[in-house]
């Protein structure tokens, strides 16, 4: 009698692929040419305002804010602030309507020109996309006419991506008066992520820096740090606190205001940051599947299929401090360093051998100077690292590392070489794989030549089980057990195995 078999259909994520494409962003800012000096810094802020995946692409836009200190032609500091929007597709078969993707922005660049009477501002930006390669398989796990060898197969599945908005407000007050904010920062790192009753909880802080301009003293320009802890939570209606989570954030908008008393000499600042948070808990799937199957009557043919499961493992955080010497154009003597703003770093290698781990790469940042003649002036630094650092880890198992750059310090040593230190946090997500293996087909081949005898001994195997003995003298193990109760697994190859066949 034909057999036919019954299927399940394995929905599966077996990775994760990152895309990116870098573009240009320019924006006409409203300094004239003959009321500027010089450019001391543009910095550029980066946020996506729109994703959405399409057939076969990836519809983004979103916008960059152009931050401005220049020296004005009365000699003074200042700011602009202009902003620039900006939209795209990256094409890839891997998109669908259905697929999960996160989207980032990320400045690369930044730096101003002359075009035409006004100062030009110009950003490249490189738009990354993640998104999940997810798969289906048909699993064989049951049908009429076979005898099953079945099993529970378990792994973690995510309740999907859920998203938060979160404003973070902070006030802190600084002993002078503020005249300008010349350059301003805010950077969100996570330090943990875990699952409550109905929610995912983030735990982080904000990285504040600011670079300001007194107002009681010519060319006075003071750096600012400031360190924010967050606590977000995520719906996510699911989520119970024995899950594991897993979190990612980034910052859509930042300002700052300062409200100036003269007359004491104090300024009170107020930060307000806008982060976009992203989160998924994990709860453990269970499906049971055929992980053997045989007919009686007919010879099979199976096909089997090994599936790897890929999910966000618990997030890893660490913090360094490096350094290194960077070579500048020559400074004249007498010059000194006011504040090191702009910081960055770029990861370039990461080596887990000997037990340790080892990440190298770039540093950067962008230093204020005063000369001898009390002239305000910026140079850009940059150097190389490498540092071993606590988070553990495997490089196998890394999805994506987020480094952060801070409270930079520079120091300068000659006239061409300038020392310079940053503080980096770095955040690990690790991928966690489950490998699942499922029957994907079955196949007659043949009839299968059956004995004649009513009665039939066999001889057993050493190491046999229960499965495998039914399977080779092909019955079911429900007729073994019936005519053969003495029998314990795994057989010793002493045993006679028996069968009654009804003529």
């Amino acid at each position: 009698m034909p057999f036919e078999p019954v299927f399940e259909t394995i929905n599966y994520t077996c990775g994760k692929k990152t895309l990116t494409e870098q573009i240009k962003v320019e924006c006409r800012t409203a300094v004239k040419q003959e009321d500027l000096l010089s450019v001391l810094n543009v910095s550029a802020f980066a946020t996506v305002t729109k994703g959405q995946a399409d057939e076969n692409k990836f519809n983004y836009g979103g916008k960059v804010v152009f931050y401005t200190s220049y020296i004005s032609a009365d000699g003074a500091p200042a700011k602009c602030e202009c902003g620039s929007e900006f939209k795209g597709d990256i094409k890839d078969e891997i998109f669908s309507l259905n697929s999960k993707t996160t989207v980032s922005a990320v400045v690369d660049k930044a730096y101003a020109e002359y075009s035409g009477a006004y100062l030009t501002v110009i950003a490249y930006v490189t738009i990354r996309v993640k998104v999940s390669d997810c798969k289906e398989v048909n699993a064989l796990s049951g049908g009429s006419n076979l005898i099953i060898n079945e099993s529970e197969l378990k792994y973690p599945k995510s309740y999907g991506l859920k998203r938060a908005s979160y404003p973070v407000e902070e006030e802190f007050q600084v002993g002078y008066a503020v005249e300008e904010v010349l350059s301003h920062r805010a950077q969100a790192v996570i330090s943990a992520v875990q699952c409550g009753v109905g929610c995912i909880i983030v735990d982080g802080e904000v990285l504040l820096s600011a670079i300001m301009l007194q107002s009681s003293q010519r060319n006075g320009i003071i750096k600012e740090n400031k360190t924010f802890p967050f606590r977000v939570e995520i719906e996510c209606e699911d989520a119970m606190p024995n899950m594991q989570a897993a979190a990612s954030v980034k910052e859509r908008s930042f300002k700052i205001d300062v409200a100036v008393d003269k007359e004491n000499a104090v300024s009170v600042i107020t930060a307000s940051v806008i982060l976009d948070l992203e989160g998924e808990a994990f709860y453990t799937d269970v499906v049971t599947l055929a992980t053997d199957a045989f007919s009686t009557e007919q010879e099979v043919e199976i096909v089997k299929e090994k599936v790897k499961h890929t999910n966000l493992g618990k997030l890893t955080t660490c913090s360094v401090t490096v350094s290194g010497r960077a070579i500048t154009p020559e400074l004249s003597v007498g010059a000194s360093v006011l504040a090191v703003g702009g910081e960055k770093v770029e990861i370039v290698k990461v080596d887990c051998a000997n037990d340790c781990t080892t990440i190298s790469g770039v540093i950067s940042a962008t230093a204020y100077l005063r000369d001898g003649d009390e002239k305000i002036f910026t140079i850009n630094l940059e150097t190389p690292f490498e540092s071993a650092v606590s988070c553990e880890f495997l490089c196998e198992d890394i999805s994506d590392i987020c480094a952060r750059a801070y409270n930079g310090r520079a120091k300068i040593v000659s006239l061409t070489e300038t020392d310079l230190e940053v503080d980096i946090s770095f955040t690990v997500y690790p991928e966690e794989k489950t490998e699942l293996e499922v029957i994907g087909k079955i196949k007659p081949i043949g009839e299968k030549v059956k004995p004649t005898a009513a009665l039939s001994v066999y001889i057993a195997t050493a190491g046999e089980d229960m499965w495998t003995l039914a399977k080779r003298l092909s019955v079911s193990p429900e007729t073994l057990a019936q005519t053969n109760s003495d029998l314990t697994f795994p057989l010793t190859g002493d045993e006679r195995i028996v069968i009654y066949r009804q003529k």
